[in-house]
Formats: C-alpha cells, structure tokens, sequence
C-alpha cells in the first residue's frame, strides 16, 4: 500500500511540476512586462490622434426684405471636421515640446490639405516662472475660446484669424492658483490688401487665470492688441470668462469686445468699397452663457445662448453714422452628450440643435438669416504612444 501512494505522489509531481513552474515563469514574464511598461511610460513621449465626424443638416432661411424669402435646405451631409496629430513631450525636466499638425479632409476634390497647427516649446525657468516660444494659439481669455473644439462648444465668428501666430509667452504663476501671461507674436492678417504692409506687424496679449474654492470659481480675462496692415489701425479684443463648477451643473458666462479699426470678418467691407475707398470700421459686443447639467453619469445636458451686436465705429460720408447698429444676432444651441468611458471625456457622442438669427440694418444689402441646424457626431482623443 505504501508503494502505491509513493508511485502516486511521484506521478503527481511529475504530471503537476511543469505548471507549478509555468506559474513562476508566468509571474516572472508578467515582472518583467511591467518593467518595459513602465520603462516605455517613462520616457516622456505622447502622441495622440483627435478626430471629429458628423452627419449634420441645415436648413437656411435668408430674406433681404420681408417680402423676399428663400428656404435653403442641404438634405443632410456625413462630414470630417478635422484629423489632428499631435506630439506632447519632455526633453528633460525643464523643457516641453509640443508639435500639431492638422488635417482637412474634402471628399467633393479629393484633396487632403496638411498644415503645423502648433509647434513650441515650454522653458521652465523656477517654480514660478517659464516662457513658451515658437508656434502657438494667441492667449485669448473667455471659456469660449478654451472649449472642446465642437459645434456646440465655439461660435464660429467671435475669433477672426484661425492661424496661429509665431511669437513668445512669459507665464508668471505667484502662486498655485494664480497665472499671469504676456504674449509677443507676429500678427497674421491675410485677408486685406489695402495698402503695403507695414513692416514688424506685432500683437501683445496679457492675460490673467485665477481660480477660488478647489476650481469651483475659474476665470480667464485678456486684453489683446494687434497691429494691422494700415498704418495706426489696430484690432483690439477684451475677453472676460468665468465658470461656476458646482457638480452635477456648472454654469459659464463670457463678454467678448472685438474693437476692429479693420473690420475683420468682412461683412461690410464689400459693400462700402463698392460706393467708396474707407475700410469699415467695427465693433462687435458679444455675450455668451452656458449651462451643463451631468443628470446621470456619463450623460450630459446643455444649453447655450450667444447675443451679438454690431456697430459702426466711425462716419462714412454721411452714408452712416458714428456708433450706428449694423448687425444684431443672437444664437442658441441645445443637446445632449454621451461619454462612454467613465471618468474620461476622450471619446464623445452628441447631438446639437442649434439656431441662428441675424438680422443687418436695411442700408447694407445683407442677407438677413434665420438658419436651423441640427447634427449627430462623435468625438474622439486616441493615445498612440
């Protein structure tokens, strides 16, 4: 008998010894996997895909007077709004780099159009001190124009140049919750060929962040100069955000004073180049609120309302006068967004509602517009490396 349980217990180690051994080994390997993780982590390297798709409809009611309507309605159109790399690292514990190249796609001429949306590098100089050079967005203030690059997030004509400048940001940070910017860039203007452009065209923005109560208070406020391609013409933007970050609902409210010697958008500069040589000359109040409200986890409600008017900042040879309205507008959107990942807001489904209204003073033969649009997209963040 205690041969048998001797062959058995040995039949036992023989048949059970291979898996014994495999658990370490597989512990081991699994040790070993760790180590190149985190070694593969740890060398300050992350590049990202973002990428923005919709189908989205619109139907345009345009009338220059009440008795001239026309109704515009496009059937609804699959689009790409953007694709955008981008390539965040460290050289070393002092020095960031950040690299964004954007494309557009248009399917109706088979183009692809590529172009470095962003490309600087952050020194730190102490604790409390670093500057920022090379390619970089202008540091505007407003929760506007930092919002998640969506329909719902931007009001397409509160920012009048998408190109970003070349220059140098100095940011001051006193204390944890205190940031102080001053920006030097080459001001791009493409649009107006008036006159010759005036050599070293400049732009200065001094921008403020400060928060209160762990974030629950956030306000970003700028004021931003820019030199224009007339000589003593200026474009001039005041940008004032705060938000009010009381989970489930946060609450946002911008004011947006765009002082423009040249008027940016070009509306009206046609139609007054037509009966005389003066530019126009703009200044556009703008206000933003915005509420969120996160009923259940994962799934969000918001609503925005944007309220613009337009004035002329000088006469024209009696056409017009000084301060007279010439365009007031007023935008709302509405939806609702989806976050499948817990805790994460890289991946993002939505659908917008959102209607515009605009309405030009009767002397500028503008199309009035009461447009509607509605759209179902995605939008998403991978991480390549």
């Amino acid at each position: 008998m205690k041969k048998i349980k001797t062959i058995f217990f040995l039949l036992f180690l023989v048949f059970f010894y291979p898996f014994y051994g495999g658990i370490h080994s597989k512990t081991k390997k699994e040790e070993i996997l760790k180590k190149n993780i985190e070694k593969h982590e740890d060398r300050h390297l992350n590049m990202y895909i973002d990428f923005i798709s919709s189908i989205s409809s619109k139907v345009e009611k345009s009338s220059i007077s009440s008795q001239v309507e026309k109704n515009v309605f496009d059937g609804g159109i699959f689009s790409e709004e953007f694709l955008k790399l981008d390539l965040i690292g460290k050289a070393n514990e002092n020095i960031d780099y950040r690299f964004v190249q954007k494309i557009h796609m248009y399917p109706e001429s088979y183009k692809i159009d590529t172009k470095m949306d962003i490309a600087y590098l952050k020194c730190k100089l102490n604790d409390q001190l670093s500057f920022l050079i090379g390619k970089q967005p202008i540091s505007f203030g407003s929760m506007e124009y930092h919002s998640k690059y969506l329909p719902v997030y931007k009001y397409p004509d509160i920012y009048k140049n998408e190109d970003h400048p070349i220059g140098i940001n100095f940011i001051y940070t006193p204390k944890k919750n205190q940031e102080f910017r001053f920006q030097i860039v080459n001001h791009l203007n493409h649009d107006n060929n008036l006159v010759q452009k005036e050599n070293n065209l400049m732009g200065y923005s001094l921008n403020w962040n400060w928060n209160l109560l762990h974030n629950k208070i956030q306000n970003r406020w700028s004021y931003s100069i820019f030199q224009e391609m007339v000589k003593d013409h200026f474009w001039k933007v005041l940008a004032l955000g705060s938000k009010l970050d009381f989970k489930p609902v946060s609450m946002e409210s911008d004011y947006i004073l765009s002082d423009e010697d040249i008027e940016k958008n070009g509306h009206f500069t046609q139609f007054f180049r037509s009966i005389t040589k003066e530019v126009a000359s703009m200044r556009y109040g703008t206000y933003f609120l915005k509420f969120k409200y996160n009923f259940i986890p994962r799934w969000n409600l918001f609503a925005k309302g944007v309220y613009e008017l337009g004035r002329s900042k000088k006469e024209i040879k009696k056409i017009i006068g000084k301060n007279q309205l010439f365009k007031k507008g007023y935008t709302y959107y509405g939806g609702i967004e989806y976050q499948p990942i817990k805790n994460n807001e890289d991946l993002s489904l939505y659908f917008v509602y959102q209607r515009k209204n605009v309405k030009y003073m009767d002397l500028v033969k503008q199309e009035n517009k009461n447009n509607h649009f509605i759209s179902l997209g995605l939008s998403y963040r991978v991480k390549l490396l």
